[in-house]
């Protein structure tokens, strides 16, 4: 009788702690996982392919060349081959080799952006003055479904 009662935890102890190795998260994995899903290039990333509108986009710059200096473009489709300049933000690698941003594209009367289809499309992200590649992402025309703002055309 005194063996089964040390014997029924020592079982419990084993089944709990194999449950919690087997179904604890691979740390190593997520945060590879986290990493796949930025989008980089040379020392600039997005955070996201894929966006809805009213999302913030998230720009990490990290590891600037001090040679490196320009200006980080986003370029909103105007139809299906033109874009204009949303935002531009300069860099020079000698003051600042890494820095972030974030900005949330808006609806903004005097800029010709009325409504969710004038940010909704594919937009590019130009590094001027660099030979970084451009970065590509989409904005989706719908919107989160914790966003309870509404999008009602400004212009």
């Amino acid at each position: 009788m005194a063996n089964v009662k040390v014997i029924i935890p020592i079982i419990i102890i084993i089944i709990i702690a194999t449950a919690l190795i087997i179904f604890a998260p691979n740390e190593e994995t997520t945060k590879n996982e986290i990493e796949e899903k930025w989008i980089k290039s040379g020392p600039f990333s997005i955070d996201k392919a894929q966006y809805n509108v009213g999302e913030k986009i998230f720009l990490d710059t990290d590891g600037l060349k001090f040679d490196d200096k320009g200006t980080v473009e986003f370029l909103r489709p105007i139809n299906d081959t033109h874009h204009k300049t949303y935002i531009k933000i300069p860099f020079n690698g000698i003051n600042k080799q890494q820095f972030n941003y974030y900005f949330e594209p808006r609806l903004h009367e005097f800029r010709g952006i009325c409504s969710m289809d004038d940010i909704a499309g594919n937009w590019i992200v130009k590094f001027s003055g660099t030979q970084y590649e451009d970065i590509n992402f989409k904005i989706l025309n719908q919107l989160s479904s914790w966003d309870d703002r509404l999008m009602k055309p400004v212009c």
